[in-house]
């Protein structure tokens, strides 16, 4: 049901935005609110594109793709629109605005609750409740439901559907995610659920709330299903005892598009929980406050084959909620059994997420992951013992051997400020802020910016065989250990620091407290309202690994890439 595309790589669209830390302590007491999107004001975000390829893989960063669709194709397609581009950028998310699709009479079943008279179906005398258009739509169906309020608890049907809402009275106009609203008619029970016998299934445009869970999957393991979720807004759903809060798939192929996932609980992955033998598409989502009771991965908590994690933002999404602990604030990415499990991430924002360890990103028991292009600020670490660990990147294995040990290669990251506690205070003692390794792990990153991170900031465990390679990026040029003695500087198999590492006394970001993280030049800083000339230049300019691709780096470039998470996109910093 979705409109497949040829890939084009990591373009990508900028939309500069401020964000205050909440001072949320993430404990018993600091729950999820139920209050609702605070506007209907349409989002700035395009549409998605699909990317693929690893760091150092970066042609075409100027966007503009030609492949896309136009509005209001095919029937029965999900239009996911025009390539992005730019550098990441916070989501301004909150009611994901909406277009016409396509119609088509003869497959599309109509549904308003407000509506009066005889109920056929049709677009003058449309069905009362979503229920009835279910049963009644033929295979491969259409149904367009209004704004207004569901209170349903729906199983799919092994019909190839796909479900718009958002509609206006008389089905002539759409307004935003936020109008259609499917409530479950009891909170034990999920909003959607669907068998393994369900084959496809699209929605696009709809609020899914205050169910079990949002939507419910298990697929066919032999025969895994496709879903696709675009531009749908998912509030406070779930139970803290199970996995998956607004969504759950096992065995199922996905796209999630453009939408709100806030307010949702799980004991792991309050937003999305996923695995099996397929491929998910994260794409231009925002994860906001999604809390995890257990001791792993609050937002998301993946163990699928293939995972792509494009342009979403992750803002205070937590784990541990209740018990102060746990691994993986925002995402886990894990190995589980002989399965291989592997996510490529690009473009995307983490901010104030909170874990024991690993914050923003944990990567864990041999799975691998991929990272460009990403900007990680202000994540926190629960405090232990007075200290703060890993509140950023954190890589860990199953601690077995080395067959058990994970590996994150990354370039172009901006890493920053990642020391704060749970409760928004700044740390006064930490290690592993800019990234924590053990359990066997490897972690190679290039082209990358680490910056005010705490003390101890490279942090390699001594008790496994570690290893982590540092080259072309500002940060501390030393890697840290811990024995009987405290802390000590890590052996050279441990930490492999490359060229052109170096930690300078100042940094220039353009605006650092109000979030944007463009780097100063007295040529010229990207903004949105033009180039803006700056009285210092920062070191990032012009100090990317020389043999790394410009990409559509602004003329005069210098010739050389920057380094950073704007490097090599059409918002780089000019060079002098």
């Amino acid at each position: 049901m979705l409109l497949r595309r040829t890939p084009v790589q990591r373009a990508i669209f900028a939309v500069l935005g401020a964000m205050a830390l909440t001072g949320c302590p993430y404990t018993e007491g600091c729950e999820a609110s139920s209050s609702a999107p605070t506007t209907d004001v349409a989002p700035t975000e395009p549409a998605a594109v699909e990317t693929e390829g690893g760091p150092g893989y970066i042609p075409n960063l100027d966007g503009g793709g030609t492949d896309s669709m136009v509005d209001g194709g095919a029937p029965g397609t999900i239009d996911l629109g025009a390539d992005p581009g730019g550098g990441p950028a916070l989501s301004t998310l909150s009611c994901p605005a909406l277009s016409m699709p396509a119609a088509a009479p003869a497959l599309t079943v109509y549904v308003d609750a407000k509506a009066t008279g005889a109920q056929s179906g049709t677009k003058t005398a449309p069905f009362r409740t979503i229920a009835q258009a279910f049963a009644s739509a033929p295979r491969d169906g259409i149904v367009w439901v209004t704004a207004g309020s569901y209170k349903e608890s729906l199983a799919i049907p092994n019909k190839d559907l796909v479900v718009h809402g958002g509609f206006a009275p008389g089905f002539g106009s759409r307004t935003n995610a936020c109008g259609t609203i499917l409530e479950a008619a009891n909170v034990s029970q999920p909003v959607l659920v669907a068998s393994d016998e369900v084959k496809t299934f699209g929605m696009d445009g709809l609020w899914i709330q205050k169910g079990a869970r949002g939507l419910s999957v298990q697929g066919d393991y032999a025969a895994p299903p496709t879903f696709t979720i675009a531009r749908c807004v998912f509030s406070e759903n779930g139970k803290t005892s199970d996995v998956g809060g607004a969504v759950a798939l096992d065995n199922v192929n996905a796209t999630i598009f453009g939408s709100v996932f806030r307010d949702n609980r799980a004991a792991k992955g309050a937003a999305i929980g996923a695995s099996g033998n397929v491929t998910v598409d994260i794409d231009q989502n925002l994860f906001d406050r999604n809390l995890g009771y257990a001791d792993h991965g609050g937002g998301l908590y993946l163990s699928t084959k293939s995972t792509k994690i494009f342009r979403n933002t992750f803002r205070a999404n937590a784990t541990g909620v209740g018990n102060a602990g746990g691994w993986g604030g925002a995402v886990i990415v894990y190995k589980s059994g002989a399965q291989a499990a592997h996510a490529d991430f690009a473009f995307n924002v983490f901010t104030e997420n909170v874990a024991g360890i690993g914050g923003a990103v944990f990567v864990d028991d041999g799975a691998t992951i991929t990272m460009s292009h990403d900007l990680l600020y202000r994540n926190r670490s629960y405090p232990e013992n007075g200290m703060l660990r890993g509140a950023a990147m954190y890589v860990d294995g199953t601690g077995l051997g080395p067959a058990g040990g994970s590996t994150l290669t990354a370039d172009y990251l901006t890493v920053v400020d990642n020391n704060y506690d749970d409760k928004g205070n700044p740390g006064t003692a930490s290690f592993g802020g800019n990234v924590y390794v053990e359990g066997y792990s490897k972690a190679f990153i290039t082209n990358s910016i680490f910056w005010n991170n705490g003390n101890n900031a490279f942090f390699v465990d001594s008790a496994t065989q570690n290893e982590l390679s540092i080259s072309n990026s500002i940060g501390q040029a030393v890697c840290t250990t811990a024995n009987a003695n405290g802390f000590v500087t890590a052996s050279a198999a441990m930490c492999k620091m490359g060229s052109g590492v170096f930690q300078p006394p100042a940094i220039y970001f353009v605006d650092e407290a109000n979030d944007d993280f463009h780097e100063q030049s007295t040529a010229g800083h990207y903004s949105r309202n033009g180039w803006v000339l700056d009285a210092v230049t920062s070191p990032a300019i012009d100090k990317a690994d020389p043999a790394a691709d410009i990409g559509p780096e602004p003329m005069p470039n210098g010739g050389r890439s920057n380094i950073g998470a704007f490097a090599c996109t059409s918002e780089a910093s000019k060079s002098p």
